[in-house]
């Protein structure tokens, strides 16, 4: 005599339906990541607008923090497109030595009497600091 099979059971869909756990968690993940994409993308703009905003004066957000500004080495304010060009030549300058040039930028400011960086000497540019200015 031979052993008897359990008969096979058909398999439905019900049989893998989330739980309400799983659901639960997989909606708590997506907002977690909206909001956070929200939240990063507003302070993006937000930056992105202080930096435009602050650069027609001759500083960035960070050069504004530490009260120091650019000026013409005959003592004029940067405007923006000057300010906009040092800048950019600046980040050029840092990524196509793979980071060098900041520490040139350093080292000229430490070794030079006026204390201009590399990024001064080639935009004609010279940072001074005035906290109210």
């Amino acid at each position: 005599m031979e052993p008897e099979t359990p008969p096979e059971r058909e398999i439905s869909l019900d049989d893998f339906a989330a739980g309400p756990f799983r659901r639960l968690t997989a909606y708590l993940i997506d907002n977690f990541l909206i909001l956070t994409a929200l939240v990063f993308w507003f302070l993006i703009f937000v930056y992105l607008a202080w930096w435009l905003l602050v650069l027609g004066r001759g500083r960035t957000p960070g050069k504004q923090l530490a009260g120091i500004f650019a000026v013409r080495r005959d003592g004029s304010r940067f405007g923006w497109g000057r300010m906009f060009i040092r800048e950019n030549f600046k980040l050029l300058f840092w990524t196509l030595t793979l980071g060098l040039g900041s520490v040139a930028d350093i080292a000229a400011i430490l070794l030079r009497k006026d204390r201009r960086s590399v990024t001064d000497l080639v935009t004609g540019s010279v940072l001074v600091y005035a906290p109210s200015g």
